[in-house]
């Protein structure tokens, strides 16, 4: 398969989650930004996604458990590569997710608070360019 050449038809990040509220925030700050992010809420959509879109960052909402586990994370991992960075968050009080997160290979992991806090900067940083979201279930 062919990886698109950069461009707003391609995304610049993916955002695993079913929370919609939250999705609308991610999303509407890349929007903001000129990025496009894709967002998926199923391991199916989320690994199809990946081998399509070969996006240039992964946001993982660790309460989404089966769709960003250790395993499903170590799978994602071996679709996109070291090269891709992986910004996880979830509640402060879960440490056991938080810490599953890192050790599956997640390059950032941060309380759901200050993921949101930061989260203007976090587009900055990780994703460029771009064009509108697009959601799959």
């Amino acid at each position: 398969m062919s990886v698109p050449a950069p461009g707003p038809e391609t995304p610049a990040g993916l955002l695993l989650s079913r929370d919609l509220l939250f999705t609308s925030k991610v999303t509407s700050e890349a929007r903001a930004q000129g990025a496009r992010v894709l967002t998926a809420g199923t391991t199916a959509a989320a690994s199809a996604m990946i081998e399509r879109w070969r996006p240039r960052a992964l946001f993982l909402d660790l309460a989404a458990t089966e769709l960003t586990g250790p395993d499903a994370i170590t799978a994602y991992r071996q679709k996109t590569g070291p090269h891709v960075p992986y910004i996880a968050f979830g509640s402060h009080v879960d440490t056991e997710s938080l810490a599953a997160a890192k050790g599956a290979g997640c390059d950032l992991v941060l309380p759901r608070s200050r993921f949101t806090s930061e989260l203007a900067e976090l587009v900055r940083q990780y994703l460029s360019g771009g064009a509108d979201e697009v959601a799959a279930e």
